[in-house]
């Protein structure tokens, strides 16, 4: 029997299909580097320019520990922009609680030092995650996630609270998520109240993924804003294609007439290169109509 998913991993086959490898959507280039010492210290290095011209690089080295049936993860993040991010991972193994796993956070972020205490565990009926942070100017964000699963059948809920400095608590988000999940395919239906923006944001919707076969899959997501009668409802589909073992093809279209075409090419066993774009159809001639962008993947 497998766990069930913490509730942010829920229906990520379907959104990564929708979402990961378009650079082009938020017009930057990308260059990173991965290596690994024999001693178990990794080091990631990206380089990111954003479409306002700035580039900004981070650094992380993370280094493994296992002892006495637990695993510690003990990581470090370092940015140009000087902020600075430290966090210590302790999970069970099978020798110990296996499924749990707790992680401290120490953070630098613009204005903020704060530290952040997070559990996580997962059971093959259930999963649960809680996190508080502390220090931070506006307040605390206390989040919690629980997961309900049997037999492919699942239900999820999530939630975050804001305990402000100056009697400002809020409810910021509530989501709610139930589908059901099969090695071919996924289906879920989701409801989401989020108060984090200048307006609250009210909405419900479904998502749908579909492997064919090895090397076709197809995914879409529909959504409805229960706030605006006006407002269509937005459908979004995808799909990914395996040309052959060193490629794959993307492509999604949305009904605000977005067009995005992703090309994922493995270059050799040490480099890959991901290129895409998007294109508003319903502005072909306007300003700021087509967008590109890359992702040079680069390992030792």
């Amino acid at each position: 029997m497998f766990n069930q998913p913490l509730f942010k991993d829920l229906n990520k086959r379907v959104s990564d299909l929708l979402t990961k490898d378009f650079p082009s959507e938020k017009q930057e280039n990308k260059v990173e580097w991965r290596g690994t010492t024999p001693n178990n210290v990794s080091f990631e290095t990206n380089f990111i320019t954003k479409k306002d011209g700035a580039v900004i690089g981070t650094f992380t080295p993370k280094y493994k520990y296992a002892y006495n049936g637990w695993l510690s993860t003990f990581l470090v993040e370092l940015n140009t922009k000087k902020e600075l991010k430290g966090e210590l991972a302790v999970e069970g193994t099978a020798l110990t609680v296996p499924g749990l796993r707790t992680v401290f956070t120490a953070q630098n972020q613009n204005t903020d030092n704060f530290g952040t205490l997070g559990v996580e565990y997962k059971h093959e009926l259930a999963s649960v995650n809680v996190s508080a942070d502390y220090g931070k100017v506006k307040g605390s964000t206390i989040k919690g996630g629980l997961v309900l699963g049997s037999k492919g059948f699942y239900f999820g809920a999530s939630g975050e609270y804001l305990v402000g400095n100056q009697d400002d608590s809020d409810l910021m988000e509530i989501h709610t998520t139930v589908g059901y999940n099969q090695p071919e395919y996924d289906v879920s239906a989701f409801a989401r109240l989020d108060g984090r923006g200048d307006e609250d944001k009210s909405e419900f919707g479904a998502t749908y993924f579909h492997k064919v076969n090895p090397d076709l899959a197809v995914g879409a997501e529909v959504t409805m804003d229960t706030l605006n009668t006006e407002t269509k409802p937005k459908l979004v589909f995808g799909s990914q294609y395996q040309w052959n073992p060193d490629s794959v093809v993307k492509g999604k279209f949305d009904t605000t007439g977005k067009l995005g075409i992703s090309v994922a090419q493995r270059i050799n066993k040490n480099a890959k290169l991901t290129f895409s774009s998007s294109i508003d159809t319903n502005n072909m001639s306007g300003k700021g109509a087509s967008t590109f962008g890359f992702t040079l993947s680069l390992t030792d």
